[in-house]
C-alpha cells in the first residue's frame, strides 16, 4: 500500500520560509511604527520558542491554551506548538472566566496556558481551580510574577540553550508528525448545549488552504490586516495560512489598552497596512456598510445617487470576484476604475 505524503503545518511553513526567507511574513506596530519580521526571522523565533517549550517540559500531543489579541506572538506561538508535538486550543478574548473559560481549560486539560497581559487577570482569578496546568506562558513583560508563571522571552532563552545543543534532537519532533495528527482543538460558542472541542489536524489544515486558494489567488506581494479574532477558524485558514503558503505578509491590528481602542485601530491600521485583500464575516461587514453610507448620504442626494450608480455598475462588473469581467461585463472596466478614483 503506497503511503500518504506528509503534509503537515510544519511542512507548510518550512516549504515557504525555504522559497520566501526575506520576504516580510509578520506586521505589527511599536511605537506609531510598523515593525517587519521576515519569514526566516519567524522561523528563528518559532524555533527559540518551540525548544523552550520542550525545555519547560512540554511532551508531544499535550494541549497547550492561548488566549490573546491577534498579535505575532499569537502566531509564532502557535508555531511553536506544532515543532513541539503539541496541539493549540485557541481560546476568544471574548470569554468570561469563571463559566466559559474555565470549563474550555479543564475540559481540555490544557497543560499549559499562553496568555497575554490583557487577559491575564482572567486565569489568575481562577487559578486555583487550574490544578492540571504546569506552567502560564505570559506574552508580555510584567513587574511581577506569580506563581506557576513565566515570561515567554524566559522561555525562549532556555530555547536558545537547547538549540545549541541538540538541533537535530528537537526538530525530530516537529518532523515525527503526521497528516492525522491533531493541530488544533477550537470550542463551539455552547449557545445550545456545553461547548464542543472541534478537534482539527494538519491534513485538515493544508487541505483547507489548497482548497481556499482555487477560490482566491494571493501573491507574495499581498498583505493583509486581520480584523477577525485569529480564534476563528476562518480567520485562521485565511487569513493566516494561505497567505504564510504564498509567502505574503500578514499585519494583525495595534492593540489598544481597551477591547474599544483596539477597535478603534481598525480603520486606522487600513489606511496605514492598505491590505490587498480583507477578510470580514457579516456583522463586520455590515457595520462597515452603515458607517460608509452615512457619511455619503451626508455629502447630499447629488453624491449619494452617484455612489448607487457606482455601486450598481461595480456589482455588474465584479460579480462574484473571481469572474469578474466575464459575460461581457469587461467593457465596464474604465468605468469601474474611475469610480475607484473618485468615489470608492
Amino acid at each position: 500500500m503506497k503511503s500518504q505524503k506528509r503534509n503537515t503545518l510544519i511542512d507548510l511553513f518550512e516549504s515557504s520560509v525555504s522559497k520566501f526567507p526575506q520576504n516580510t511574513f509578520l506586521l505589527e506596530k511599536h511605537n506609531k511604527q510598523w515593525i517587519e519580521t521576515s519569514y526566516e526571522s519567524t522561523r528563528k523565533s518559532v524555533y527559540e520558542l518551540g525548544a523552550g517549550l520542550v525545555e519547560l517540559g512540554v511532551n508531544p500531543k499535550d494541549n497547550i491554551a492561548l488566549l490573546s489579541e491577534g498579535r505575532n506572538s499569537w502566531i509564532i506561538g502557535e508555531l511553536a506548538m506544532f515543532y513541539a508535538g503539541a496541539i493549540n486550543v485557541p481560546l476568544s478574548v471574548k470569554l468570561d472566566e469563571k463559566n466559559d473559560l474555565l470549563f474550555r481549560l479543564q475540559h481540555s486539560d490544557s497543560k499549559y496556558i499562553m496568555v497575554s497581559s490583557s487577559q491575564l487577570h482572567k486565569i489568575r482569578a481562577i487559578k486555583d481551580e487550574l490544578t492540571h496546568v504546569k506552567m502560564i506562558i505570559v506574552l508580555d513583560p510584567l513587574d511581577k510574577y506569580e506563581d506557576r508563571e513565566i515570561h515567554i522571552e524566559e522561555v525562549s532563552r532556555k530555547g536558545r540553550l537547547l538549540l545549541e545543543r541538540d538541533l537535530a534532537g528537537f526538530l525530530k519532533i516537529g518532523q515525527s508528525l503526521t497528516n492525522d495528527d491533531i493541530a488544533t482543538i477550537t470550542y463551539t460558542s455552547g449557545t445550545t448545549a456545553d461547548p464542543k472541542g472541534i478537534m482539527l489536524t494538519h491534513r485538515n489544515y493544508t487541505a483547507n488552504v489548497e482548497q481556499s486558494l482555487t477560490l482566491t489567488d494571493v501573491q507574495e506581494n499581498w498583505r493583509t490586516l486581520i480584523i477577525l479574532p485569529l480564534d476563528h477558524c476562518f480567520a485562521h485558514v485565511v487569513g493566516f495560512y494561505i497567505f504564510m503558503h504564498r509567502g505574503a505578509a500578514i499585519a494583525t491590528v495595534e492593540n489598544g489598552r481597551t477591547a474599544m481602542e483596539t477597535l478603534k485601530n481598525i480603520p486606522i491600521n487600513l489606511k496605514e497596512i492598505q491590505p490587498d485583500m480583507l477578510l470580514s464575516v457579516p456583522a463586520l461587514a455590515k457595520s462597515f456598510r452603515k458607517a460608509i453610507e452615512a457619511g455619503i448620504k451626508a455629502k447630499g442626494p447629488r453624491v449619494e445617487k452617484l455612489f448607487n450608480l457606482a455601486l450598481r455598475v461595480s456589482y455588474l462588473y465584479h460579480q462574484e470576484g473571481w469572474n469578474k469581467g466575464s459575460s461581457g461585463t469587461i467593457a465596464l472596466k474604465p468605468l469601474v476604475a474611475l469610480f475607484d478614483k473618485i468615489i470608492f
